[in-house]
């Protein structure tokens, strides 16, 4: 899915700063709620388009729901920011993606 994803140097700390924000007061606020919902939306669709690349390409089984598998990836990914920020080795980190990657739904040969 990588190379489907254009580099962006401030998506992480963007996203990390959504997040952030949205454990932190979303709750409490429903501008900051919506502005982190408007942000978590735009990354999801990127990552279900990632998705939808990897299923035309026959690397993802076609049937599966991209936007499932989208919510599946980021919560993941999100995931993963907290292991890594608790000090967790790249090598536990790496292990978790490959996992994860691992439980993607692969396509039917018949």
């Amino acid at each position: 899915l990588a190379p489907d994803v254009p580099p962006a140097p401030d998506r992480t700390a963007a996203a990390c700063f959504a997040a952030k924000m949205a454990l932190e007061i979303g709750a409490s606020d429903p501008e900051v709620q919506r502005l982190a919902h408007d942000c978590f939306s735009v990354v999801r669709a990127a990552v279900a388009e990632c998705v939808r690349a990897a299923q035309r390409n026959g690397d993802i089984d076609p049937d599966a729901d991209p936007d499932d598998l989208a919510y599946l990836l980021l919560t993941v990914i999100r995931g993963s920011d907290v292991v890594g920020a608790y000090g967790h080795s790249p090598d536990r980190l790496t292990s978790i993606a490959e996992s994860a990657f691992a439980l993607l739904p692969r396509p039917r040969h018949h």
